[in-house]
C-alpha cells in the first residue's frame, strides 16, 4: 500500500511541475514577442531610439531564461531563434530598416511559437 501513495504522491508531483513549465514557458516568451514586435513597429516609424530598446531587452531577456528554455523545449526551434536574433543584431547596427522589421517580426512569431508548443492548450494534450 505505500508503494501506491508513494506512487501517487509522485505523479501529483510530477504533474504540478509540468503544469509549472508550462505557465512559465508561456509566461518567459510572451513578453520577449511582445518586445520584438514593438521593435519592428518602432522601426518602420523611423524611431530608431525605441526600435533598439526594445530589441535589446529582448534579447537580454531571451538570452537569461536560455538555460532554462533548454531543459524543455526542441533546440531546433531555439537556435533558429538565436538566429534570427543575430541577424536582427546586424541589421540593427547597420540600421537597415526594412530588414531590422522583417527580422524582428519573424523572431517575435518564432518565440511565440516556442511558449504556445509548451502552454498548457487542450491542443497541445493531443
Amino acid at each position: 500500500m505505500k508503494r501506491v501513495w508513494f506512487g501517487a504522491g509522485l505523479l501529483i508531483v510530477l504533474l504540478g511541475i509540468s503544469l509549472g513549465v508550462a505557465w512559465c514557458m508561456d509566461e518567459i516568451h510572451a513578453p520577449i514577442a511582445a518586445d520584438l514586435k514593438r521593435a519592428a513597429e518602432c522601426a518602420q516609424l523611423g524611431n530608431w531610439r525605441n526600435a533598439e530598446h526594445f530589441s535589446r531587452r529582448a534579447e537580454e531577456v531571451w538570452n537569461r531564461w536560455e538555460h532554462f528554455r533548454a531543459c524543455f523545449a526542441d533546440h531546433t526551434p531555439t537556435e533558429e531563434v538565436a538566429a534570427e536574433l543575430a541577424a536582427m543584431g546586424i541589421a540593427r547596427q547597420e540600421r537597415e530598416t526594412a530588414e531590422f522589421a522583417a527580422s524582428c517580426a519573424r523572431a517575435a512569431k518564432m518565440v511565440q511559437a516556442v511558449g504556445d508548443a509548451h502552454a498548457l492548450r487542450w491542443w497541445n494534450l493531443l
